[in-house]
């Protein structure tokens, strides 16, 4: 019923949006892209050819639509792309950077890395336009990989379609989601143990035979819960690979299962996985109670035995019904737990894996849950810093804002949703009401966090913690960061706001007051912070 709900709205939306203003672009501080398909349709698919042009005079700098296509000028292969957004008129794609031969090139867009792949995702439904970047932007503070992104401005054949976003498409690559690459004729030894990327994902549009496996047990719907292939795809996996990785997944969920949490070969499920990076997906998708969590759009990707075997859960993808917007699966209350699937309006539980219900019944789980969190809530989920954040990006896109809304009007103060009453009735309410509704959120997983941090030291294997040394503690001028696999440090003062950052270990706290700051360090093992004293 919902299903059918969603598109009723949607296409009513559509059909009272379709008339675009005839809202005229001339300048932005965004990269502008313009794309000319010769008027042809976009279908949903196969891609379509057409040209694109990006206007873009660097950081800080004026664009014009009158400007040459001074950053990118090609060709490229578009298609429509999505599910129930698919009805509005203000449309997501996905494009291929092609030659003229419609051959696919690699292009690095904005530092992003050199890709073909790429989304113009128009956050249709999102009326702060935040909700996406906003949480990719916290996954990866929180050291992991999430699709890097750019603000952009968007004609299409002639036409102002507004605010977008150009990101990643998730892929399998050295600067996405960076595991082996697995040929064809990886068959056998370490070369088969790696690289895989699951979906998990809504199963009625697929091939039950050819798109992936069962599991041997059960999703919430109490029918076998259903992995697809995704890297890599089904039409490629040979059936060595597709054998080996079905059983490690068994061996895995055979550990999760049992009784003891460990399988009959004498190992825990822990052993299996990136702990950090499964207890970090539960916090993210917790901390925005996402409706969509867990169950659909969501990947785990397991690297070859010889960079750690461990299976990690993520890239983060679908976080549009988020921080209250959505009355699906009561987003809109800031109160109860998400995982759990047990709230107002809770469908598609045919995808939903029961790992987490299992994993948040384990004491070590829930204790390293309990410090990741007590470390984020003091950096990057302090309240502080997540509207500091907000502010930035309000700041920095309000241009584009006023002409997005100024062409898509019906949005703002009107239902373009399954959206809570009452609908805010300008932008500034939009982000009054996001703010409001994450510091209720953060509030309610402050007082109903499980765990104890105090036992991880004991419970947590040492393979898990990261060792960091950080000197000299008290500090009077630059303070040095010694980590194995560092990534990054992040400098925050005690209210949670980001004060420097750096990827080679050190920090200048030299023109900062006398006092108490937090180090956050980022390594490929996981995430630790410490405090370090200012004289």
């Amino acid at each position: 019923m919902k299903k059918i709900f969603c598109i009723s709205i949607l296409f009513l939306a559509a059909s009272i949006v379709s008339s675009v203003n005839a809202q005229i672009l001339t300048s932005s501080q965004h990269p502008i892209i313009i794309i000319d398909t010769d008027n042809e349709d976009i279908p949903d698919e196969p891609k379509i050819e057409g040209t694109m042009g990006i206007i873009y005079n660097g950081e800080g700098m004026l664009n014009n639509t009158a400007d040459p296509f001074n950053y990118y000028d090609g060709y490229v292969g578009i298609e429509t792309r999505g599910n129930s957004t698919q009805g509005f008129d203000k449309k997501t794609y996905s494009i291929e950077l092609w030659d003229e031969a419609n051959e696919e090139i690699s292009v690095n867009l904005f530092g992003m890395g050199g890709e073909e792949d790429w989304i113009l995702h128009a956050m249709v439904i999102d009326k702060t336009q935040l909700r996406i970047p906003m949480s990719f932007y916290l996954a990866q503070r929180m050291g992991h990989y999430a699709s890097e992104w750019k603000f952009v401005e968007l004609i299409l054949n002639g036409e102002y379609r507004g605010l977008y976003i150009l990101t990643e498409k998730i892929k399998r690559d050295d600067d996405r989601v960076d595991i082996a690459k697995l040929d064809e004729d990886d068959l056998a030894g370490d070369s088969l143990t790696g690289g895989y990327i699951l979906r998990i994902d809504w199963t009625w549009d697929i091939d039950m035979e050819t798109d992936g496996f069962e599991s041997a047990y059960e999703s919430q719907a109490e029918v076998p819960m259903f992995f697809q292939w995704y890297y890599p795809k089904a039409s490629k996996i040979k059936p060595q690979q597709a054998n080996y990785i079905e059983s490690w997944m068994n061996t895995f969920e055979d550990a999760l299962f049992s009784n003891d949490f460990t399988n009959n070969q004498g190992l825990r499920y822990t052993e299996y996985i990136d702990l950090h990076s499964f207890t970090d997906f539960l916090l993210i998708n917790e901390l925005s109670k996402n409706a969509d969590g867990y169950k659909l759009s969501s990947y785990v990707h397991k690297e070859r035995d010889s960079d750690g075997g461990k299976l990690v859960a993520g890239p983060i993808w679908d976080f549009d019904q988020t921080y209250g917007m959505s009355l699906v699966c009561s987003n809109h209350d800031p109160t109860g737990w998400t995982y759990l699937q047990n709230q107002n309006d809770c469908e598609d539980l045919e995808s939903m894996p029961l790992w987490w219900q299992r994993m948040m019944s384990d004491e070590i789980f829930q204790d390293h849950l309990k410090c990741r969190w007590e470390d984020m809530r003091q950096t990057i989920f302090h309240k502080d810093s997540i509207n500091a954040w907000i502010d930035e990006q309000v700041d920095f896109t309000a241009d584009a804002i006023d002409r997005n809304f100024t062409v898509w009007d019906y949005f703002i103060g009107n239902q373009i949703w399954i959206e809570p009453q009452p609908i805010p009735q300008s932008y500034e309410a939009e982000i009054d009401y996001m703010k409001d509704w994450i510091s209720d959120r953060i509030d309610w997983l402050d007082i109903n966090m499980p765990g104890d941090c105090s036992l991880v030291s004991t419970r947590i294997p040492k393979e898990n913690e990261v060792d960091a040394r950080v000197y000299p503690n008290p500090v009077t001028e630059s303070v040095y960061i010694e980590a194995r696999d560092l990534l990054e440090v992040n400098l925050y003062s005690l209210e949670g706001r980001t004060l420097g950052s750096d990827q080679d270990g050190s920090l200048d706290m030299s023109g900062l007051a006398p006092g108490i700051y937090l180090i956050q360090i980022l390594t490929e093992k996981g995430t630790v912070t410490q405090k370090v004293i200012k004289q």
